[in-house]
């Protein structure tokens, strides 16, 4: 056996299965091995926002199990689901029998009849399927209020998510969002998404204030803003050709409670801003 072969040989696999591994390590880091499939095209389809829509059910009914404490009590008559005998009571609807089939399917497939506790376990598996199914909701349709901000709140909540995520991971979450949700052009409602998710950039860079300049937070305000005028653009234009009366009450409450709930963030956001800056301004003038 030739020992001088043998020795170029093992060099070179050797410095392969390095440079292999060099580049292999690059590109995960840079999500370059991620594969997202998008089945028919449905994600981010009007197709896809109707999808999203339809998982919101499936969503709740996951959530309740993880909320649950102790031996369940009898299911809601109501909504299936447990509120305990000195919880809240549901405000969905008078019983059973005011119930359309889809409801009382629901009901069916999700009434829990096990009479022992829920298991920390089994309450960690009832949350990453959330997480999941929350995560599979944004990617239909990112500009939906309620799944993204639903999503990020276990992005960045420990004591919710069940994985454990990078603030850099969940500013490009929302700034993904806001640039997805200001393409739209007729309907008001992902505008305020947009907002909503430039309102959780002003929170996480304020709770990481040393890693922010005060120029970023001004930037992303200003974004804020931007999102706001064009949810009033677009609401305006809505209000003219009566596309607003086309939705229902509870449609209509629910996005009038979101500009206002927004607006207080922007508010407080400011606020923040302005103290920030002064408080900037008196260590400058202190330290000369």
């Amino acid at each position: 056996m030739n020992l001088r072969n043998i020795a170029i040989t093992s060099t070179f696999a050797v410095s392969g299965v390095a440079l292999w591994s060099y580049g292999a390590a690059r590109l995960a880091g840079g999500g370059d091995f991620d594969f997202r499939p998008n089945p028919l095209g449905l994600k981010t389809s009007p197709y896809g926002q109707v999808i999203a829509l339809a998982m919101q059910g499936g969503i709740e009914s996951d959530w309740h199990g993880t909320m649950e404490v102790g031996v369940p009590t009898a299911a809601c008559s109501a909504c299936g689901h447990h509120h305990g005998p000195d919880g809240d009571f549901c405000h969905t609807g008078k019983g059973g029998e005011d119930r359309n089939w889809i409801a009382k399917v629901e009901l069916a497939a999700t009434e829990r009849t096990n009479p022992n506790p829920v298991t920390k376990g089994h309450q960690l598996y009832l949350r990453r399927q959330t997480e999941d199914r929350l995560r599979q909701a944004y990617e239909l349709d990112p500009s939906n209020y309620a799944n993204y901000n639903s999503y990020h709140l276990f992005l960045t909540e420990p004591s919710v998510g069940t994985r454990p995520i990078l603030n850099d991971k969940v500013i490009e979450l929302a700034q993904s969002t806001i640039k997805f949700s200001l393409l739209e052009d007729s309907d008001p409602r992902p505008s305020l998404t947009a907002a909503a998710a430039a309102g959780n950039i002003l929170e996480l860079m304020f709770l990481n204030s040393d890693k922010h300049t005060l120029q970023q937070m001004k930037e992303h305000l200003q974004l804020l803003d931007q999102s706001l005028a064009k949810n009033h653009e677009l609401t305006e234009k809505w209000l003219a050709s009566g596309e607003f009366e086309n939705l229902s009450p509870a449609r209509q409450a629910e996005m009038l409670e979101r500009l206002r709930f927004v607006n207080k963030i922007r508010e407080a956001a400011m606020k923040t801003i302005q103290r920030l800056e002064a408080s900037e301004s008196s260590q400058a003038v202190s330290s000369h």
